[in-house]
């Protein structure tokens, strides 16, 4: 019993830690950018030994791996995967999307973590380039994916070209957040998001846009 009350702490206390040295690489990541970030700052910023990093991750790549499913996977686990079911294609990818709009409200941190990532993924580190090269794809496919099964359900319009638009799709949300990064007060981004949601989703389904009369 004791064995196991022990044990059940020492998971607690490593997933704590795990949590606080992940928030401590985003804000150095944030701060400073993914190559000024060693494992070693890692831990000290984190209220650790500047080796816990190393010894909980093994390499800086292998950090970059859990901060990025930290930020994507859990956001995706906990905000849009549980609206997913039993939705036509076109209602899949309103929940994406709008869960992606709203993470500027609600998760405004993770954000910046995650495109201060993506934008130095063009320079010279190739974990980084490597990383969100997948990254992309990934998300591409999935939109892809949404509009076939919408174009197959009925919900959107036959003739649609599902790689094409799930890369508008990504470049035009790259887009809104490299301007929110740039400068935020240039951009309303949950008003352009909106505007930019109901153009796709009417184009999608074969909607007429509103005229006023």
């Amino acid at each position: 019993m004791e064995t196991d009350q022990a044990l059940n702490g020492h998971q607690v206390r490593s997933e704590r830690s795990t949590r606080l040295l992940l928030r401590a690489a985003g804000d150095l990541v944030a701060e400073g950018g993914y190559q000024s970030m060693t494992l070693a700052t890692v831990g000290q910023r984190a209220g650790y030994s500047r080796s816990l990093a190393t010894a909980r991750f093994g390499s800086k790549g292998k950090l970059l791996e859990a901060l990025v499913e930290e930020i994507v996977v859990r956001w995706d686990v906990e905000k849009v995967e549980p609206e997913l079911h039993g939705l036509t294609g076109l209602d899949a990818l309103r929940v994406l999307l709008t869960e992606i709009k709203d993470a500027y409200e609600k998760s405004p941190r993770s954000l910046a973590v995650l495109y201060a990532l993506i934008f130095e993924a063009v320079g010279p580190v190739p974990e980084l380039r490597e990383r969100f090269v997948a990254f992309h794809e990934k998300q591409r496919s999935r939109i892809a994916n949404y509009i076939r099964n919408g174009v197959k359900d009925g919900s959107i319009v036959h003739g649609v070209d599902p790689e094409q638009q799930a890369a508008v799709i990504v470049a035009q949300l790259r887009g809104v957040g490299y301007l929110w990064k740039l400068d935020p007060d240039s951009i309303d981004s949950g008003a352009v998001l909106t505007a930019f949601i109901d153009q796709v989703l009417r184009n999608l389904a074969g909607t007429p846009a509103a005229t006023q009369g």
